[in-house]
């Protein structure tokens, strides 16, 4: 049985959950693909009309905006960013189906456009108003092993022919960020399709390898960027001399392997680490003890692998660790569990679901890069993966809890304080970890890509606005 949401009918203070809404569901078009320059804006760009109240280190009457009036309201708005590319990808709908759109982050400029895509037909249960099912496509960044891919992703269901019954799907096509032109076709597509014929509460887990689908059955589905399909149900994690089946709740496609958490029924945070891989039993931080004795009343002493991830983010794992007398929090590389930074606190799960985002729920706000890679944002916490440094920002009697979005190449994070609204902007110094608020009119930024700030806002309207605004 799913296990459905509210559907959200607001933005979170700082449009740290994106979500879009529409007045037209006739196939619109997102506002601005054909629009002439304005402003510092190239060929082919996207002008700046909007105007928001943006942190001090942004300017607000220089970049370019898009605006979309095709989604229903409260479904997710489908974008997302590569650094790496300086490239931004966003969708639109025409009747033929759906259009991915590419543009340089830093003028606008339009890159490329693909050929109508179509998703899986929808669900009774998504095609329903206000069930709080996704009913949208999504995007994620695929880092890849040697390229960068937009993953084009949608849930729904298909069958084979007339004489067979549907089965809910994840159908995904991946598309080169540094493609050109028009009419790009996929560079690979297939579908993961649920084994019993409907997932249980699925969850899609972007990386390296590709998309991830996992479902509470214990169903996982390895989708690559060459299309191919490959069942990683039977992967196995060696942790303390066993091997230990996936975790459903995280686990991620990695370039050699699944990375994933071990078995925590026993106690403890369970241990993780790669299939045919690394183990986290040999990469503990300094201070942790990689495995944990504890008295277990019955079974006497019990030997359990210490560790947990919480998220994770282009090459990057983040995990909690059991120690005395504060826990603390690690940021691994992916490839081969080393580990890049700590921080002397605990950090939040980030929840991977392929339901409608709660805006209620900040433990749905995933982990983000600062462009040039230096600097993590997970939770409350900014890791500084050069100097190997976190700091936890949220920390200290009656805090309030700290979620970060976003984090640029000068090491200040935005996000929001307060876990009920109205919540308070921030920005965060890496270097310190000090929190200061910001006015209550803030807008904070979603993402960050080299010299500009990514927004996701309604900007005073009815229409969600997919702003870039320059640094000064």
């Amino acid at each position: 049985m799913r296990i459905g949401k509210t559907a959200a009918s607001a933005l979170l203070a700082g449009a740290l959950v994106a979500t879009l809404s529409g007045c037209g569901s006739d196939g619109g078009t997102t506002d601005g693909d054909n629009a002439h320059g304005g402003g510092n804006a190239g060929k082919d760009s996207a002008p700046l009309e909007s105007k928001i109240t943006a942190p001090a280190a942004f300017d607000s009457a220089k970049g370019w905006e898009v605006k979309a009036t095709w989604l229903p309201q409260g479904q997710p708005m489908p974008y997302a960013v590569s650094q790496k590319a300086g490239a931004i990808a966003y969708l639109d709908k025409t009747e033929q189906g759906y259009v991915l759109h590419i543009r340089e982050a830093s003028s606008g400029k339009l890159l490329s456009t693909s050929k109508p895509w179509k998703g899986p037909k929808l669900t009774e249960g998504q095609a329903g108003e206000q069930t709080g099912e996704l009913a949208v496509p999504q995007i994620a960044l695929i880092p890849g092993q040697e390229r960068e891919y937009f993953a084009l992703w949608a849930r729904g269901e298909a069958r084979q022919d007339e004489l067979h019954e549907y089965k809910e799907v994840v159908s995904v096509a991946f598309y080169p960020v540094d493609a050109s032109g028009e009419d790009m076709v996929p560079a690979g597509a297939g579908s993961a399709e649920a084994p019993d014929g409907e997932f249980d509460r699925p969850s899609a887990f972007p990386g390296p390898g590709g998309l991830v689908v996992t479902s509470y059955g214990g169903d996982s589905i390895l989708v690559s960027p060459d299309g191919k399909v490959a069942d990683t149900s039977d992967a196995k994690v060696t942790l303390n001399g066993e091997a230990v089946d996936p975790d459903y709740l995280m686990s991620f496609p990695g370039p050699k392997g699944l990375v994933t958490n071990g078995d925590d029924s026993i106690g403890g945070d369970g241990g993780f680490g790669a299939d045919g891989g690394w183990q986290s039993t040999k990469v503990a931080p300094p201070g942790v003890e990689a495995v944990r004795k504890e008295e277990n009343v019955g079974f006497g002493m019990q030997e359990t692998p210490n560790g947990r991830i919480v998220g994770a983010v282009g090459d990057h794992v983040i995990a909690n660790w059991l120690r005395t007398p504060e826990d603390m929090s690690a940021v691994h590389q992916l490839s081969t569990g080393a580990v890049q930074a700590t921080a002397p606190c605990r950090t939040r799960d980030t929840e991977y679901d392929a339901d409608i985002p709660s805006p209620k729920n900040l433990a749905e706000v995933a982990p983000a890069l600062s462009p040039n890679g230096r600097f993590l944002v997970k939770g409350g916490n900014v890791f500084d993966l050069q100097t190997g440094k976190g700091t936890c920002t949220d920390s200290g009697e009656d805090a309030k809890q700290i979620t970060l979005a976003a984090v640029g190449d000068d090491g200040t994070a935005y996000g929001v304080a307060g876990e009920d609204t109205p919540r308070t902007p921030v920005a965060v110094s890496a270097a310190t970890g000090a929190a200061t608020p910001l006015p209550e009119a803030t807008t904070t930024p979603n993402a960050m890509v080299e010299g500009a700030g990514v927004f996701a806002t309604y900007a005073g309207t009815d229409i969600m606005r997919l702003i870039v605004l320059d640094l000064k």
